[in-house]
């Protein structure tokens, strides 16, 4: 179930989702949309007290004038999982690894580019013996302010950590990170 770009519009493609935490993001993220009576819903229009169950997997971006991103917030899942309480610094000056720092701005890029939401799933296999690894799900979904020039990113990560034997029997030769899907909705 991958893809690129050229995707059917929303109305057209199922979302893949197989975490009903990312269903929930998704379906609020379009009625707030729909609410407001524009394409992209605003930062405003995304209430915490609403969304309870979903704050701890939170991440608000800012997408800033020169290119740039900047977490805004993190929920309590998301720090724990990256180790690092990064609220107020840069994705560039965070994210680890020359490729996978260029992989992840690239898809806050293409949401913000074409003004859709995103979803991505990755497999995080560290080289370090004991370290966790991971099966992550991403949902990117743009904010604007103005109805026109996305200002914010409005982002669902859960994690699923991979047991040692599941990745020796599946994983063996896998990099470090790996995109396993793709979807632009």
């Amino acid at each position: 179930m991958s893809g690129r770009g050229g995707s059917p519009g929303p109305a057209a493609l199922a979302p893949p989702f197989t975490d009903v935490r990312l269903q929930d993001a998704y379906t609020y993220w379009r009625a707030k949309a729909a609410a407001a009576g524009r394409d992209l819903p605003g930062r405003a229009d995304i209430d915490p007290t609403e969304i309870p169950r979903l704050l701890p997997d939170v991440m608000l971006v800012d997408v800033l004038p020169e290119g740039r991103y900047r977490y805004r917030l993190i929920g309590t899942e998301n720090s724990a999982a990256h180790g690092v309480s990064a609220t107020g610094r840069f994705l560039d000056e965070v994210l680890p690894g020359t490729d996978y720092k260029a992989h992840v701005i690239a898809l806050y890029d293409e949401a913000v580019g074409t003004r859709r939401a995103l979803y991505s799933e990755c497999l995080f296999l560290s080289p370090q013996r004991g370290a966790p690894e991971r099966h992550t799900k991403v949902l990117f979904m743009p904010l604007s302010d103005d109805g026109q020039r996305v200002n914010m990113v409005f982002v669902v990560q859960v994690f699923l950590y991979i047991e040692q034997a599941t990745r020796a029997r599946h994983f063996i030769d896998a990099p470090p990170y790996r995109e396993i899907v793709h979807v632009l909705l």
